[in-house]
């Protein structure tokens, strides 16, 4: 007889951060005395043998045992050879138990006799939403194969499951070594082989998602071996296809084709050759014999199911060069398809799902009676490396118009996916052909064989710049409805057009707004009363301005305190937290708001114009304001344009984040010719860009003599959790963003430049004190790396602004900030510290119009020793800018004359009073 009931194999390696609470969850446990635990060192350098040996010396049911090399697998099958318990579960060394997790599939295993139990997983710090979750909720339940809940066997961790150690063992399933993925080794045999499993409708494993930058999910597409690691687990599992029922075999066959679909997609992007063929040799022999349509059903869209189309076919030219085979589309019956030849069996594979189009922004062309529609579409396995052969058009319902529509390159959706450069589009519509009424709008596509149709759907760009735009007596609203359908709203001309039929149109959307109480009525109310009366009681043209909540020392601060004072101009307001130091900058000036205030409420449903250097949705919309539904239901009503003024300089690809389809400005301030070019060329601002330079430039004049050396390195995306993003409270979300950090080339350098010997002796030596600024996104990050120097240390830009630091600097060293300009504007020498470029260009921005060894204005070092001795240059020689990064910076701002501020609010003045005409 056993001693204990069930065996706990925990693999353990450098994990000392999370080990002791993943040890106390197992103690915790209820049916903690009835486990024998094993955990099994797999060869850790830090301190988690010692904190094993010290809960093993607490627990008497504890043995520490120790595998070197074999990675988990081997640790894991140490454990299963070593277990004395009648049945197994596993458990890794960063993750957490609930304490009744292993209590609840004893007694489940116990009552039902199943070889497998398996209970919810859960994910922290964020959920994820598996399919197989679906399964639960119902209670708990016995079944008799795999097959009865197919989706399950993409659950295929072994430790949200508690195994029958002589089930195990008669059929040889144990896990695979020095590979990864080796759990689906045990997992996925154990479910496909059994004839009884139960199923526990509870959370019995939190799994950490941990983000170390170097794990095998971090890099699962980009690290090669992955490829070659799931390709030897596809092809175990494969053997074992013979020997199942027919159930069970298409269950395994769902797993095989589904697990492997995103390498078999991007295997020619990183292979070429011998390399690519054998792939392809291996995984043809795999494939070649599934069924077609359960393909279909365990692939995410036909771009995925390509590569099988090729395995089944044995066409690998397919396979190694989409781009090259699948250029022109077929249509039958309505239906878009790659290929017009295929067998009745293997058509459904080049079915083209998704296929859709998303409109992201509409305006009206300036001096025309055009309406100008832009979005995106997607013909599902079509590569748009170029524009697609066949004719495009936009189809308004209802108004009996078609009209023909350009096919775009975008370079934001290049850099989200190279093959869908070319799936932009634009169409121009005649406003005086709109008919009254609500019009669905239809994307078509005209190929061999018909016209394939969708209707276009609203993305968020479309509802950050919807407006009524008016032409004539007609008004045109960019509107929605049902699940995101992009429809027109065309109100009259009526029998007597004019604007006060078309106010009516509009008022009388509102008032059934109110009366059937949708999202924001109240607010559509208040606008109604109050709107006679807010010229009066706040001003004509408001202008409501901002930058972070907290924050006024940017762009939006320069620019208000202008308007408030050289300006004179009444109808603009600042936003700022009432607690906000900042708020001190603003004293005398008026018109200061409280953030999220009743006032700021009101100036919400009335302005003219949302200024802001920072994110507009993000930090100018009131607390408990929810986005998507303002933007649906309130924004459009409004109709405020939309300003960015900018917080730095757009030298860098940001048009992920940045391109006019995705942002609604309206409004894009630059401080050169080149940067303007840029925007409207490859951010999609053409017309919206005003080269006036930015406000804050104005009081950009040097004051320096202090002896001061600022290092004002910018943040990296990957390495925190930004103040902006949902989870930037969630504890576990920032500790993995630690991890990153400790893990990072970005910490090293910090290091090592910050402790630099001939740094520290050339501070005391010239007599100079190093000012490190930290962005404002990285700086809960940076305070251990600072050494306790007196001439370095840390400064804050709540206490000094940014701008106050860079003035006073004689020597400002930078890695890939933006703030470089506003340094060189002022005449300061600079170095360019650019230690991390790979990981840089990789995880954060992509490269834009400007390279800082061609085009900057200092020089470009990578090591922290090259950058140091840069400093020292500039220290022996009084901190003097060379004559070439002089030229070089008179060359690119447009402007040096101290009237930035007077240009943008003449820019802003254009916008809405040609918004109001």
């Amino acid at each position: 007889m056993n001693a204990y009931d069930v065996t706990l194999v925990v693999p353990v390696y450098n994990v000392e951060q999370y080990l002791q609470e993943c040890l106390e969850s197992i103690a915790a446990q209820t049916a903690f005395e009835r486990c024998e635990v094993l955990l099994v060192d797999n060869g850790s350098t830090d301190g988690s043998y010692r904190i094993c040996a010290e809960f093993a010396r607490r627990h008497v049911n504890t043995t520490v045992l120790v595998r070197r090399g074999g990675g988990a697998g081997a640790a894991r099958n140490l454990g299963m050879d070593r277990a004395t318990g009648g049945r197994i579960t596993f458990c890794d060394s960063d993750d957490v138990l609930p304490p009744t997790a292993l209590e609840r599939m004893l007694d489940a295993a116990e009552r039902t006799g199943a070889q497998v139990v398996v209970g919810m997983m859960e994910t922290f710090p964020k959920p994820t939403n598996w399919a197989w979750k679906g399964y639960f909720g119902h209670g708990d339940r016995t079944f008799a194969s795999v097959a009865e809940m197919p989706e399950l066997v993409h659950s295929a961790s072994a430790c949200n499951k508690l195994f029958d150690v002589a089930y195990l063992r008669s059929h040889g399933i144990r896990f695979a070594e020095g590979v990864h993925f080796e759990d689906a080794y045990v997992g996925v045999a154990a479910l496909v082989l059994a004839t009884r499993l139960a199923l526990v409708d509870q959370c019995v494993y939190q799994y950490r998602k941990r983000a170390a930058g170097n794990s095998t999910m971090d890099a699962i597409w980009t690290r090669r071996q992955n490829y070659w690691d799931h390709l030897q687990l596809v092809e175990y599992l494969h053997r074992m296809r013979a020997g199942l029922p027919d159930l069970p075999r298409a269950v395994l066959d769902l797993f095989l084709v589904r697990s492997y679909q995103g390498f078999a997609l991007r295997a020619p992007e990183l292979f070429q050759g011998a390399e690519l063929e054998d792939i392809y040799s291996r995984c043809r022999a795999v494939y070649r014999d599934v069924d077609p349509d359960l393909v279909v059903r365990a692939t995410a869209d036909t771009r995925h199911r390509v590569a099988y189309l090729a395995f089944l076919t044995g066409d690998f030219g397919l396979f190694a060069d989409r781009a090259a085979s699948v250029h022109k589309l077929s249509v039958r019956d309505g239906v878009p398809y790659l290929f017009g030849d295929l067998p009745g069996g293997l058509s459904p594979l080049a079915r083209a799902t998704p296929f859709t189009a998303r409109l992201e922004h509409v305006r009206k062309v300036p001096g025309s009676g055009t309406l100008r529609l832009a979005g995106r579409f997607e013909v599902g396995g079509m590569p748009m490396f170029r524009p697609l052969d066949g004719h495009l058009s936009l189809r308004v319902r209802g108004s009996r118009l078609s009209v023909p529509a350009t096919q775009v390159r975008r370079r934001d959706m290049k850099n989200t996916r190279p093959d869908t450069e070319w799936g932009g589009f634009t169409a121009d519509l005649p406003l005086d052909a709109l008919r009254q009424g609500v019009h669905d709008l239809e994307f078509v596509v005209d190929a061999e064989g018909g016209q394939a149709v969708t209707p276009c759907l609203v993305a968020a760009g479309y509802l950050r710049g919807a407006r009524v735009v008016g032409h004539g007596g007609t008004r045109v609203v960019p509107h929605w409805k049902g699940k995101n359908r992009a429809v027109l709203m065309v109100l009259g001309p009526a029998r007597r057009p004019g604007r006060r039929t078309v106010l009516n149109g509009l008022v009388a959307k509102d008032a059934k707004h109110v009366l059937r109480r949708r999202p924001f009525w109240k607010q559509r109310l208040i606008r109604l009363l109050t709107r006679p009366l807010a010229p009066l009681l706040l001003g004509r043209d408001l202008w409501l301005i901002g930058e972070r909540g907290d924050t006024a020392q940017d762009n939006g601060w320069h620019l208000f305190r202008h308007l408030r004072t050289a300006g004179k101009r009444r109808g603009v307001y600042y936003v700022i937290r009432s607690g906000s130091p900042d708020r001190a900058h603003l004293a005398g000036l008026g018109h200061v708001v409280a953030h999220s205030s009743w006032k700021h409420k009101l100036l919400m449903l009335h302005a003219s114009a949302l200024i802001n250097a920072y994110d507009i949705d993000t930090y100018m919309l009131p607390d408990g304001w929810d986005r998507t539904r303002y933007l649906k239901h309130l924004d459009w009503r409004v109709g405020a344009r939309r300003v960015f003024l900018q917080h730095g300089v757009t030298d860098k690809d940001v048009s992920k984040g940045l391109h006019r389809n995705r942002t609604g400005v309206d409004l894009i301030l630059a401080v050169s010719r080149d940067e303007g070019r840029f925007l409207a060329e490859e951010l999609g601002y053409e017309g919206q860009v005003a080269v006036a330079g930015f406000p804050r430039f104005d009081a950009l004049t040097p004051a320096r003599g202090g002896r001061t050396i600022l290092f004002m390195p910018t943040w990296r995306a990957y390495l925190t959790v930004a103040s902006y993003s949902r989870d930037g409270r969630d504890r576990e979300a920032r500790r993995a963003a630690r991890d990153r950090f400790l893990a990072s080339s970005y910490q090293e350098f910090m290091v090592r430049f910050l402790n630099d010997p001939a740094l520290a002796a050339a501070l005391d030596r010239y007599d100079y004190t190093l000012e490190f600024l930290p962005h404002y996104e990285m700086r809960a990050m940076v305070g251990e790396m600072v050494p306790d120097r007196k001439r370095i240390r840390v400064i804050d830009q709540n206490e000094v602004s940014v701008q106050e630091a860079m003035r006073r600097c004689d020597l400002f060293i930078t890695d890939w900030s933006s703030t470089a300009f506003d340094v060189a504007y002022l005449g300061t020498p600079l170095v360019y510290a650019q230690f991390d470029a790979d990981e840089y260009w990789d995880g954060h921005y992509q490269k834009g119009y400007f390279d800082a060894r061609r085009d900057g204005f200092g020089p470009v070092r990578e090591s922290a020793e090259e950058v140091v001795a840069e400093v020292v240059r500039y220290l022996r020689g009084g901190c003097a800018r060379e004559p070439e990064y002089q030229r070089r910076a008179e060359r690119f701002f447009e402007y040096r004359d101290r009237q930035n501020n007077v240009r943008a609010s003449e820019a802003i003045d254009r916008l809405v009073r040609g918004a109001n005409h």
